[in-house]
């Protein structure tokens, strides 16, 4: 029971200030929560080398159900500049030659994975040849990317990304002067990617 006047303007003043405390961390927290739906900015020049072929390493069931469709298994490996730091690049993909109106178009996966080979984030690759390049066959081409998962501090990602990117000339592989290489093509791929990725860190 309250006593006096005093006590109870104290415990009305006590009872303002936990209200407002609590006001201010609701307003924290769904501030917190706006920007992590929003993502953050994710950017990359990635450098990759590239083989593409008809013939499969054995049990590789990706690239036979694409060699088996009369499409080209491509794998390739590099390095990108981004924005969540170094990272190296795996493509898995397969061209169908005559997708896109007979320009070409790839569908498979991208992988970036940091330099410490425990974070990683898998992409879906969906592209398209812009067109059919020029007499020396460098050419464009371009595609959205899609997360659908990652690892160690990436495990919990989510996101989307555009890419454009350019190829130079395809050479066939060859060892000389050994016999030839299962190898249909091998070359240089570079792209330039622009998208968002959210990240979501356990408390």
């Amino acid at each position: 029971m309250l006593r006096t006047p005093v006590s109870k303007r104290t415990l009305s003043l006590i009872s303002l200030g936990l209200l407002l405390g609590l006001a201010v961390m609701t307003a924290a927290l769904r501030s917190k929560a706006a920007q992590s739906d929003q993502g953050v900015p994710f950017s990359g020049t990635l450098t990759v080398q590239f083989v593409a072929s008809q013939i499969c390493a054995p049990g590789d069931t990706n690239c036979t159900a694409c060699t088996g469709a009369n499409n080209f298994y491509v794998e390739a490996q590099g390095i990108g500049d981004t924005s969540l730091g170094t990272q190296f690049i795996e493509v898995l993909k397969c061209f169908d030659p005559n997708g896109f109106g007979g320009l070409g178009s790839y569908a498979g996966t991208l992988t970036t994975t940091a330099p410490n080979g425990k974070d990683s984030v898998t992409w879906t690759y969906s592209g398209k040849n812009d067109n059919g390049g020029d007499f020396y066959t460098f050419g464009p081409f371009s595609g959205t990317l899609t997360i659908t998962g990652g690892t160690g501090k990436f495990a919990n990602a989510h996101g989307s990304a555009a890419f454009t990117a350019a190829s130079g000339p395809g050479f066939t592989a060859t060892a000389f002067p050994g016999p030839p290489s299962p190898f249909n093509q091998a070359g240089i791929a570079f792209y330039e990617v622009e998208g968002t990725v959210l990240l979501q860190h356990a408390d």
